[in-house]
């Protein structure tokens, strides 16, 4: 899947992938968050983590998967995943406008059928094909 760091290109394809993640809430509701996530009080991470709504494509295994990314920090993505996804498992995103990243799943639970929440850490930056 060449060119998929285009925006246009990458809305187009996301649009025509059978397995789709299915939103937690409305899209209003999941598209209108912006900025820094709330202080989650005894919060252990390292890095501040920052709304991110948008539209992504996950590739695992072989098999390509509309998903959205949720949030983002200077280490990793969360995402929201039409499949079950498994601690230590690599995967590769595209991003509207950026290069393909891979991923490792440390963590994923079910919110509901086709809606898996899932966190993510980076591990490689790939290049553009």
């Amino acid at each position: 899947m060449l060119g998929l760091s285009d925006a246009k290109t990458l809305t187009t394809t996301w649009d025509q992938i059978h397995s789709k993640a299915s939103l937690p809430t409305s899209a209003t509701e999941f598209f209108c968050l912006r900025g820094p996530l709330p202080d989650a009080g005894e919060c252990r991470r390292a890095h501040e983590r920052y709304f991110l709504r948008t539209k992504a494509i996950l590739k695992r295994r072989g098999e390509w998967h509309a998903i959205y990314l949720q949030d983002c920090s200077r280490t990793g993505v969360g995402i929201i995943s039409p499949v079950q996804l498994f601690p230590s498992e690599r995967v590769q995103i595209w991003i509207p406008d950026n290069p393909r990243y891979m991923l490792q799943i440390v963590r994923c639970r079910r919110i509901k059928s086709q809606s898996y929440e899932c966190g993510t850490i980076f591990h490689l930056k790939l290049e553009n094909e």
